[in-house]
């Protein structure tokens, strides 16, 4: 599971199997102090080109990829995605705010259903 993904109250129940008879107001308050410190460090954006292959749909964005000059992406979010067309204009692909991943075969004219 992806840090990012934690909730509150799954973080809370993990503390509770370490320190079961910490109090609650206690745990929560260290939860703040640690929200706090992580909020004072900056966070590092930069960007990145990866060289595309013709019909492919997917790329590797682990934390082990790397870009067109060989660095490690590093990332942990992604912010925008651009594609440079024939003319080498840079094309900004639109982003989907609501979660729903579209899923389509390169050789249909639709989407097909992803599964649950």
């Amino acid at each position: 599971m992806a840090v990012h993904s934690l909730t509150a109250k799954q973080i809370m129940s993990r503390i509770r199997q370490v320190f079961p008879d910490a109090p609650e107001a206690y745990v929560l308050s260290l939860l703040n102090d640690a929200l706090v410190e992580a909020g004072l460090y900056s966070t590092k954006t930069m960007s990145s080109k990866i060289d595309v292959t013709a019909d492919k749909m997917f790329y590797d964005l682990s934390d082990s990829a790397k870009d067109a000059d060989n660095n490690t992406l590093e990332m942990n979010k992604i912010y925008r995605v651009d594609f440079m067309d024939d003319d080498g204009d840079y094309i900004k692909i639109p982003r989907l705010l609501d979660g729903e991943v579209l899923m389509f075969d390169i050789t249909a004219e639709t989407a097909i259903e992803q599964p649950d």
